[in-house]
């Protein structure tokens, strides 16, 4: 019996040891913005067929792209680790800001991609975002230990049925 336990012991926690290691590789990479860059307009070529007249505008698209996010980051968590949370007009500011870039890289796609391929870099877009806002709700149901959703189970149970 002993020899069981210890063995359930044993697996289990090199189960969840490798379950770790694989979630840390995901994290984050150390790629500068221009190698970041390079990765995307690479993988944009295979994506979406773009010939090397694209290829040099889109790389200085997404150069421009990656610097400002890396800046804008860096600032992100310098405000994070000062625990000050920003007011409601900062809220607006940022937010505001990051729409405005979103529409002027939109703008400059359209510029270069032809039509065919414009339409799927913007259903491509629509599916990404998909994704990371359906992983963000995961992340932040996780965080939240499942009491919402405890909550929301109870309000359902009290609605009478129609």
């Amino acid at each position: 019996m002993k020899y069981l336990l210890s063995l359930f012991l044993i697996s289990f926690s090199l189960i969840t040891f490798a379950q770790n290691e694989k979630s840390k590789m995901r994290v984050k990479s150390d790629f500068t913005a221009e190698q970041e860059a390079i990765l995307k307009t690479k993988k944009m070529t295979l994506q979406f067929d773009l010939n090397s007249s694209q290829q040099q505008q889109i790389l200085e698209i997404n150069k421009k792209m990656t610097a400002d996010h890396k800046k804008k980051m860096e600032a992100h968590k310098a405000k994070m680790q000062s625990d000050t949370k920003p007011t409601s007009d900062e809220k607006f500011k940022m937010m505001n800001d990051m729409l405005d870039a979103k529409i002027k890289h939109q703008n400059e796609m359209k510029k270069v991609l032809k039509a065919d391929q414009y339409e799927d870099w913007k259903k491509s877009n629509k599916y990404k975002m998909h994704k990371i806002r359906e992983n963000g709700m995961k992340h932040k149901a996780h965080a939240q230990h499942g009491k919402k959703k405890e909550s929301g189970k109870q309000k359902m149970k009290s609605k009478p049925k129609s």
